[in-house]
Parts: C-alpha cells; structure tokens; sequence
C-alpha cells in the first residue's frame, strides 16, 4: 500500500510540474518600470533565428498606466504569421487579471518590424512579459 501512495505521490508530481511550465512555444520578452535592459528568454531556438527583439520598452504614461513596446524584426526574407500576448505584474510579482487578455496576430513581412505594443489594465501594474510565437 505505501508503495503505492509513493508511486501515486510521484506520478502528481511529475503532472503538475507540466501544467506549471510556461514555454511559449517562441520568445518572452521581460521588463520592469526602471528596470533598463530587457529579458529575452527564448523557447524555440529556430523561431529566434528568424525574429529579432531590436528594443523593448517601458513608461508611465501621464494617465497613471504603464505602456510597453517591443520591436521585432524578421530576418527572414519571407513573411511569418506570429501571435503575441502581453501579461502585467504589480510591485509584488502578481499578475494583474490573468489570462484575460486574448492572443494577439500580426505579420511580420520579410526583413521589416512591427511594434507590439500594450497599456497595463491597472495603475498598479509595474512590469510586462509579452510571449511571441509563431503561427504555423
């Protein structure tokens, strides 16, 4: 019986470490309000060789939010088809009303950039993490 439960014990464990990953599947793009350089951490090294995050971006605005932008450029000569999703955190690391912005699309054509860009839902918010994939 002990046995068991241990097997059970590992088996949760080892399902609930995969709901908890976060891989985008593509790029994270990271950065807090005064916080300098940005935080690229990436998922699909294939996907990185063909955007690039030339500049990310943060501020107040004057209404009390705080805006981002993120520059992606495509290196490729082709067009992709990405989607993107922006998420935001108030000073202790929480998210400000997760999952309820839906994924974004957009077209990156051959060798030129898009910004991405969003304003936090709350004054609260101080950092961002936008998640960029590809759309296959």
């Amino acid at each position: 019986m002990k046995k068991r439960l241990t097997a059970f014990a590992v088996l949760v464990l080892i399902m609930g470490a995969g709901c908890v990953s976060s891989s985008t599947g593509g790029l994270e793009v990271s950065m807090s309000e005064g916080g300098g350089q940005a935080t690229v951490r990436v998922d699909d090294r294939q996907f990185k060789r063909l955007i690039d995050v030339e500049n990310a971006i943060v501020r107040r605005a004057v209404s009390g939010f705080l805006e981002a932008n993120v520059v992606a450029r495509n290196r490729a000569g082709n067009d992709i088809f990405i989607q993107y999703k922006f998420e935001w955190f108030d000073k202790d690391g929480m998210a400000i009303q997760p999952g309820g912005r839906p994924w974004e699309q957009t077209t990156i054509h051959g060798g030129e950039a898009v910004t991405l860009s969003a304003t936090a839902p709350e004054k609260s918010g101080v950092r961002y993490i936008v998640r960029i994939r590809r759309i296959q």
